[in-house]
């Protein structure tokens, strides 16, 4: 039976289409830690769960209300990508979603341990050939050193969602299911229910708009001669010889090798959070600002100094320092932070809006030398972020940025050529040192602080993950704070580093940066510091 079409792909989701066409990106999650008031009432009984068809069918049915109340409220969540490969790919809604197909029931040791699930799923890309199911899925993460508490995580494709988006899902996820719990008795209802988990579409609703017929994203002339000269007739050898050098990864991108994502997993207490947030307030700066001068530092102390902890057989680490000098101690740092641009546009976008609007900033140049100050780099970087976001000039940039992408080839395989060309035209075949996407604080409605609150289900803290990008940055963190903790995920391509152990001493080196610059009692942190 031929699906329905809801409407046509639009340019950035289009960007996001062609991407997994390419195999260069894959998904984004999104999830919770859960803790429940009473787990033998609340959460599905089984002994392991990792991969057990049984359990999967009782996570279907807790979540069968819940899952179907949003997907009547959100139409981005029964709809595919038809003709994906072609110039005019469409949005086609689904006659039905099977519950049981989008769950995966996965248990884990300890909390910290979840990071190895985050990896899993970002090495498992949407079929977007396959209109079977929806571009979702949810992953459920029992914690057997913690019965009572278990990760839900939602993963979806950047075509139908944004991180903002997301937050608001599961948000409203767990809201649904604290309504069923109050409402209906769990136990009896998962032991007489019917063995269909199948939810039909019963109203066709529009999907939400695009970025692009919400405003003008056409890009201005200035912008058109400069970006199509160095994007488009430049040869590639020529474009890199007139741009500034930049460090973005250990190995060259490639689209010869797969695309596979590696995952370090940190999170903060609350108590290091509170302190990160008494520092933002004291240095009138922001969360954000901290976090990418820590990961700028970082780079700069790990990838371009010679310093490294491992050190090639026969080469000591002043000869080593000697050879980075002579080939890359002029590259600078590239650093990419993404921009929700909901709350930015004259009619504002709600959250709770499931689609893709977003954008990205792009600081370039930038150069750390023994003496750079942490707390001047710090102001530096807000300074233009409050000018990307807050001026005409700034958010015309941002529109800018993806507006370009209405004037590629109109021709099947066209927007599949530009994008693979990137592997040659940009520095090392990326575009960014480091990407750090930051979705703040959010799900306090689904925060218990006083237990005598009639929740049976609470948010003891938030994850936010993204897969690797060939073409992307080199490093991409992703953060998220729910109740006080701050959560940071960093992924990479695999092929992109000589080994695992070089992303998670990346991830060592962050931290160790961060904590030593918030020191109480420090005023000053240079450089020559770390």
């Amino acid at each position: 039976m031929a699906l329905q079409p809801a409407r046509a792909v639009d340019h950035l989701e289009r960007y996001n289409v062609t991407r997994s066409n390419l195999n260069i990106y894959h998904n984004v999650v999104v999830g919770n830690k859960l803790h429940a008031r009473d787990a033998t009432e609340h959460i599905p009984p089984f002994t392991d769960a990792s991969g057990d068809a049984s359990a999967s069918r009782e996570w279907a049915q807790l979540l069968l209300h819940p899952i179907s109340w949003l997907i009547e409220q959100h139409p981005t969540l029964s709809v595919v990508v038809g003709d994906h490969l072609s110039a005019k790919p469409m949005f086609l809604h689904l006659p039905q979603i099977d519950l049981q197909a989008l769950i995966r029931v996965v248990s884990v040791k300890t909390a910290p341990d979840v990071g190895q699930v985050l990896e899993q799923e970002h090495n498992l890309p949407f079929d977007l050939s396959n209109h079977d199911i929806p571009l979702w899925r949810l992953v459920v993460v029992p914690i057997q050193d913690d019965p009572s508490s278990f990760y839900l995580l939602y993963t979806f494709h950047h075509v139908i969602g944004d991180g903002r988006s997301a937050m608001a899902l599961t948000e409203q996820l767990i809201n649904q299911l604290n309504l069923q719990s109050r409402t209906r008795n769990l136990t009896t209802a998962r032991a007489s229910s019917s063995q269909d988990w199948k939810i039909p579409i019963r109203s066709l609703k529009p999907i939400p708009a695009s970025i692009e017929t919400r405003t003008n994203c056409y890009p201005s002339l200035r912008t058109l001669l400069f970006e199509a000269t160095r994007a488009v007739l430049l040869p590639a050898f020529v474009k890199k010889i007139l741009e500034t050098r930049y460090w973005a990864g250990e190995v060259d991108s490639s689209l010869q090798v797969p695309n596979e994502t590696e995952l370090a997993y940190l999170q903060l207490c609350p108590d290091v959070t509170k302190r990160v947030l008494c520092a933002t307030k004291a240095r009138r700066t922001t969360v954000q600002s901290i976090l990418a001068t820590a990961a700028i530092f970082a780079t700069k102390s790990v990838f371009m100094t010679g310093d490294e902890d491992v050190v090639e057989e026969g080469i000591t680490a002043v000869t080593k320092r000697e050879k980075e000098k002579e080939k890359g101690s002029d590259e600078a740092i590239v650093f990419a932070t993404p921009v929700s641009l909901r709350t930015l546009l004259q009619d504002p976008i709600a959250p709770e809006e499931q689609g893709n609007y977003t954008s990205e900033i792009i600081h370039n140049n930038i150069r750390v030398s023994e003496e750079s100050s942490f707390w001047d780099m710090a102001r530096v970087y807000r300074e233009q972020v409050v000018v990307a976001t807050t001026t005409p000039a700034g958010l015309r940039d941002l529109l800018e940025h993806f507006g370009m992408l209405s004037l590629l080839s109109t021709q099947d395989g066209g927007w599949e050529k530009f994008m693979a060309s990137k592997v040659t035209k940009d520095q090392h075949g990326r575009k960014a040192s480091v990407k750090l996407s930051n979705l703040g604080a959010g799900w306090a409605a689904a925060v218990v602080k006083d237990q005598t609150v009639e929740s049976d289900f609470w948010v003891q803290d938030a994850v936010f993950s993204q897969s690797s990008g060939v073409t992307a940055s080199a490093l991409t963190m992703s953060v998220a704070t729910a109740n006080g903790v701050l959560t940071v995920v960093t992924t990479w391509q695999k092929a992109a580093f000589r080994g695992r152990a070089r992303g998670a001493l990346f991830v060592s080196e962050f931290k160790r940066i961060l904590m030593e610059a918030i020191e109480e009692g420090r005023d000053e942190y240079f450089f020559r510091d770390v």
